[in-house]
């Protein structure tokens, strides 16, 4: 029996979810090759000028301004985060990771835009 709670104790201690390593965030590259210098906002708020990389999660949505040209919208897509695996057997930590959002991780590492002129 000592055993059994040893083995038991052990796997739970030594499980971990993926919110814990990644956060479900992943580095993304933000580039407009033809327009350099276009505004790049993440969910509402802006985070700076093309070329930009930023820490995004899955469903964020990035709009990309520049005057004289039409906004362009992206949403990030996502794929499953394999560092969740280390959660094991241990239900508390995919609770964890399916409630924070961990559960993904961005499936683009570069989003190239390519602005269209307005009218």
């Amino acid at each position: 029996m000592k055993k059994i709670i040893t083995i038991m104790l052990t796997l739970i201690l030594f499980t971990s979810c993926g919110a814990l390593f990644t956060g479900g965030k992943g580095r993304v590259a933000m580039n407009t090759p033809k327009e350099t210098g276009t505004t790049v906002s993440v969910n509402g708020i802006e985070k700076g000028n093309t070329p930009i990389q930023l820490k995004l999660k899955v469903d964020d949505i990035v709009t990309f301004e520049k005057e004289g040209f039409e906004t362009k919208t992206v949403v990030i897509d996502g794929k499953f985060n394999f560092v969740s695996i280390l959660n094991g057997f241990n239900i508390l930590g995919w609770v964890i990771d399916a409630v924070s959002g961990a559960l993904q991780v961005p499936d683009t590492k570069v989003v190239n835009v390519t602005l269209r002129e307005a009218n």
